[in-house]
């Protein structure tokens, strides 16, 4: 009898593999780490061979202890926005360019110049940026153009760990809507964006729902993992698709807040939210049918965190020497300010901005100093700032509350 569900989160520092019940209850997990190789200042790549023996690791230290005839199937959430090309074989010409590499800022200048900034935002509810996978497709065309003249495929990280598995070319809805050419309404490659591109839409993988079934793990997989030869293998998400899930927003108007270093707001719509300044962007749902609209800011809990090291060292120091959590601290004199810290203002923008502001080039700032200021309103100032900024991408959402297109 099956019992259970294998999930993957393959990220960015290594995969974590976890085993629960049909019913969703965590049995156990493992983690197998893997690093990024950072160079050139904004070049960030990760190896395929390392995913896959990370994989392979984690899956087969559960099986251990677990039957493997008791797997129903396996699904993986993963990293977004990469560039991998494989050729016709499946074997990897290069190595990954991941999410965070920012290589690829000519090729978005000459996308954006190609067919308009605007039109790519109307087409994809994304920005023209060098985040993404297409204009990181691009980059391997002008500079290594014999590895995209032999590449068969472009993949993100989990596409490639279920072609592993299966021998299936495949993507999904939301990743594909990661990628900077997929048509959110059409739900499609975008002829539009790939002429602008001058990418051969052959070079980008048949695209499923992410609730669909790939297909079945291979003998030779199964040598590799453990599981079981024959065990489906469903299609998946991105990682903030599957965040979205994870949270219960699989709901029209069910709205949500991640809060970590970064922090975004994401909600579940019917229909796509393009906002006239581009403030926020939308990703397909992995609920068939429905879409993700969000937006995400920098430096949330990061400006908290810097806080705490650069400016709050008594309250750190204390802390240690009381054994207790600095961040009570510091929050037992925040509330010393009143609400608005008298007048004092803090921009969150300590590595750019995206959501709202969209600019690289932002950056933090106290305004608004005066002598009646005290150390606790540059203090709170700061949560109120993180606050704000979440309020605008959050007022963003407000107006399409009920979407009616575009």
């Amino acid at each position: 009898m099956k019992r259970y569900l294998l999930a993957h989160d393959l990220g960015t520092s290594g995969d974590k593999a976890t085993l629960f019940t049909l019913e969703g209850r965590l049995v156990a997990s493992r983690t197998s780490p893997y690093e990024t190789r950072y160079s050139n200042a904004n070049w960030a790549e990760q190896s395929p061979e390392d995913w896959w023996s990370a994989v392979t690791a984690a899956t087969a230290s559960l099986l251990s202890e677990h039957d493997k005839a008791d797997v129903a199937a396996v699904c993986f959430s993963g990293q977004m926005m990469g560039c991998l090309c494989v050729d016709a074989r499946g074997r990897p010409l290069r190595d990954s360019i991941i999410y965070s590499d920012q290589r690829a800022v000519v090729e978005t200048g000459r996308l954006a110049d190609a067919i308009g900034a605007e039109e790519i935002y109307r087409i994809t509810g994304h920005r023209a940026s060098a985040s993404y996978s297409i204009e990181k497709l691009m980059w391997v065309r002008a500079h290594e153009p014999e590895v995209y003249r032999k590449t068969h495929k472009m993949l993100n990280a989990k596409d490639y760990i279920n072609l592993r598995l299966t021998g299936r070319f495949c993507t999904e809805h939301n990743d594909a809507s990661g990628t900077n050419a997929f048509d959110l309404d059409r739900r499609q490659w975008s002829p539009e964006i790939l002429a602008a591109a001058q990418i051969e839409e052959a070079k980008l993988p048949e695209v499923l729902e992410s609730v669909g079934v790939v297909g079945e793990v291979t003998r030779e997989a199964a040598e590799a993992t453990g599981l079981a030869a024959g065990t489906p293998v469903i299609a998946g998400a991105g990682d903030g698709g599957c965040a979205t899930v994870g949270v219960g927003s699989v709901a029209e108007g069910v709205t949500y807040n991640y809060l970590g270093s970064s922090s975004w707001i994401s909600t579940t719509t019917r229909r796509p939210i393009y906002d006239a300044t581009q403030r926020t962007f939308t990703w397909c749902h992995p609920v068939p049918g429905l879409y993700q609209p969000c937006g995400t800011m920098q430096t949330a809990g990061s400006s908290y965190s810097w806080l705490k090291e650069q400016v709050c060292r008594v309250e750190a120091e204390r802390a240690k020497r009381e054994g207790r959590d600095p961040y009570e601290l510091i929050n037992e004199e925040v509330e010393k300010s009143p609400p608005g810290a008298r007048g004092l203002y803090f921009l969150p923008y300590l590595l750019g901005e995206r959501s709202p502001r969209w600019n690289p080039s932002a950056r933090g700032a106290w305004i608004g100093l005066k002598l009646e200021n005290r150390r606790e309103d540059l203090l709170r100032a700061v949560l109120e700032g993180v606050s704000l900024n979440l309020e605008i991408i959050l007022s963003v959402m407000r107006q399409f509350s009920s979407p009616s297109g575009r």
